[in-house]
């Protein structure tokens, strides 16, 4: 149900009230949470609008197997605190929500309830409880399993083409419960509560800048936009007028989401590729947005979780995630003569500190270490060389990863993805009626994938037959064609991995046997010239950093050795 910035009577009329609420979640990345609020007032479309502050404390329920989580919905009794008006409470139910280019759309059903206690009459007056708990036995499992705490500010703002928006800064915190304690609300009428035993199995979450304010708890500092009238446009046209002035960036995890990945301790892990529910009846033009929509969802979640720790795989699987993009853009690239593709090059900044973050990552944690006691050998001078080399390839990851934060924290980056966002939400409208978005899925895969597979069978068969690069005779210019240089063999390299994803992405609809061993393939291909590129970069990687030329030597000799092996 639509929020407003009023506060009705404990009288108002306690049926539930239901629909269904669309929204657009921003994180505000670098955002100071003393500040934000006043450069939000500054902005000329904010400027004089009537503003409205309350106090929410949440509290959310499910049963200690976490029932209402895996179902995807979601229990919560608010207090709503504003001054000089009593605190009034609000009963919460919503369900599993659905995500199309950025944009949430979820039911929602919330009633006016008299204390901090569950109302059972309201639940099942709701068309979602019953589905939820057909038999009753969810009910008495209830139980209270974390707090949100937060300041809220809200306007509303007159979008385009008469679209009512309601606009709304969150700050606070998501935490979890003590030891003994009910929060703003009784537990369930079972009398139980959510005891760490009952829990799934957690550890403390990972630190990282800006990421906790204590023990158990995770920062929150975001703006929802919601739809109150008018269409979902309207949403992403108030979000670039923002975003041309604050960093934001486009955010699918909710609050309830955040405190249950508290409770795991979760908080900071990357979000990895998921499989997308797809048939061979399914219309090409809802398969792509699928896909795309899943691998851009990735690639947002790890740029989110990127700003919160300084875990090297949220950096790796960000970058999956755009290569998985990338590869759904070729699969489905017949699409877009009816739906061009914005202009990606602002996110080229992005996308070059994301690599060379990466390389060092992979430098530092993988590349070098096994190769430290075979270049030591007993002798302390190269201990010491080695660990010089160590203490430089840190520092210069520390300084590339604030090139990224720093990236990620400028307003034009955020402008982009929402553009992205907004292209693929216009996606299946624009091409559902083409004559490629209407074919069903099934043997239009296929005759992509064979396609994909037999450029990658061409190229690799080139790469086996080409000579290697031969160095100029005394007094000639002349070199033989590097056909098999690295830059040939990354093409390849990439090549496999769009293989890969595609086939991934798709499995559900292909022929199974033959997808998995082509994926196989695929994948064996990717590694072998992945672990033989990385030794061959990392001297000329290593170099600029001031490090020993001994070493350099050594690693260029290992890379060799291991490229003459593949």
């Amino acid at each position: 149900m639509p929020r407003r910035p009023s506060n009705p009577s404990p009288g108002a009329d306690k049926a539930a009230a239901s629909g269904s609420e669309t929204e657009l979640k921003l994180s505000l990345p670098g955002a100071d949470p003393a500040r934000i609020g006043t450069l939000l007032a500054q902005l000329p479309l904010l400027a004089n609008l009537p503003v409205a502050v309350q106090r929410l404390d949440n509290v959310y329920f499910d049963t200690p197997d976490q029932r209402l989580h895996r179902a995807r919905a979601a229990l919560r009794v608010r207090r709503i605190e504003v001054d000089g008006v009593p605190a009034r409470w609000v009963q919460t139910l919503k369900t599993a929500p659905t995500a199309t280019g950025g944009l949430s759309q979820r039911g929602e059903w919330e009633t006016p309830v008299a204390g901090p206690a569950l109302d059972l009459a309201a639940l099942q007056a709701t068309p979602a409880w019953p589905a939820l708990d057909p038999d009753g036995t969810l009910w008495p499992e209830l139980a209270p399993a974390f707090v949100t705490e937060a300041t809220r500010t809200l306007r509303e703002v007159q979008g385009e083409h008469g679209a009512r928006i309601e606009l709304v800064l969150d700050i606070g915190r998501v935490r979890t419960m003590a030891a003994g304690e009910s929060g703003a609300a009784t537990p369930a009428p079972g009398g139980k509560k959510f005891s760490a035993g009952q829990r799934r199995k957690t550890k403390a979450p990972a630190a990282g800048p800006a990421a906790s304010t204590g023990q158990g708890e995770v920062a929150l500092c975001e703006l929802e936009l919601e739809l109150l009238a008018g269409q979902p446009e309207a949403l992403f046209a108030l979000a670039d007028q923002i975003a041309q002035h604050i960093a934001v960036l486009p955010a699918s995890v909710s609050k309830a989401e955040r405190g249950w990945r508290l409770l795991e301790g979760t908080t900071h892990a990357p979000r990895r590729a998921r499989l997308p529910s797809l048939t061979r009846a399914t219309p090409v033009s809802a398969a792509a947005a699928a896909v795309l929509g899943e691998a851009l969802g990735q690639f947002l979640d790890n740029l989110g979780g990127i700003l919160q720790s300084d875990g090297p795989e949220l950096v790796h699987q960000a970058r999956v995630g755009w290569r998985r993009w990338r590869s759904a853009l070729w699969m489905f690239k017949p699409l877009f003569a009816h739906h061009p593709l914005p202009d990606a090059a602002p996110l080229r900044p992005l996308l070059k500190a994301m690599g060379a973050t990466r390389d060092l990552d992979v430098a530092g944690l993988e590349s070098l270490p096994p190769w430290s006691e075979a270049y030591i050998d007993g002798n302390a001078e190269r201990a010491e060389q080695w660990q010089a080399m160590e203490t430089a390839v840190q520092a210069e990851r520390r300084i590339r990863r604030a090139g990224l934060l720093s990236v990620l924290q400028a307003p034009a980056t955020g402008r982009a993805l929402l553009q992205l966002e907004q292209w693929l939400h216009a996606l299946p409208q624009a091409t559902a009626a083409t004559d490629v978005g209407a074919q069903p899925l099934g043997h239009w895969a296929r005759r992509r994938a064979r396609r994909l597979h037999r450029r990658l069978k061409q190229a690799v068969r080139a790469l086996k037959n080409a000579p290697a690069p031969t160095p100029p005779t005394p007094g000639s210019s002349t070199t033989m064609p590097p056909v098999a240089s690295p830059d040939h063999q990354h093409r390849v390299r990439l090549l496999a991995k769009r293989t890969r994803y595609v086939l991934q992405s798709l499995t559900l609809v292909l022929p199974k046997r033959r997808t998995r061993r082509w994926a196989d393939r695929a994948t064996d291909l990717q590694t072998r010239i992945g672990a033989a590129r990385d030794l061959m970069l990392l001297a000329n990687l290593l170099e600029p950093l001031g490090v020993d030329g001994a070493i350099l030597g050594f690693m260029r000799g290992v890379a060799a050795g291991r490229l003459a092996d593949d």
